[in-house]
């Protein structure tokens, strides 16, 4: 199956702040799939979990944990190390 872009953006979207047990799918599939994503999709990503993160509307610890190993995954691709 292949996963659209946007769909998965969608998801991201959808899930980025609540409390569900959807927060560790997503997660994963934004990982798995980080580097095929567009440049500009990693960026708003980037900047989204940034500010979820600080203003402490990323979900419970657990769903904020994910966001920040995503947020790692995205930045490692988007500075190449």
């Amino acid at each position: 199956m292949n996963l659209s872009e946007d769909i998965l953006f969608y998801a991201f979207r959808y899930t980025l702040g609540r409390m569900t047990y959807a927060v560790s799918t997503v997660a994963q599939e934004i990982i798995l799939h980080a580097h095929e994503l567009h440049p500009r999709t990693r960026d708003t990503m980037i900047m989204e979990i940034r500010k979820a993160i600080a203003y402490n509307v990323a979900g419970m610890d657990v769903d904020r944990k994910q966001w920040e190993e995503v947020l790692a995954k995205l930045n490692e691709i988007e500075t190449g190390s």
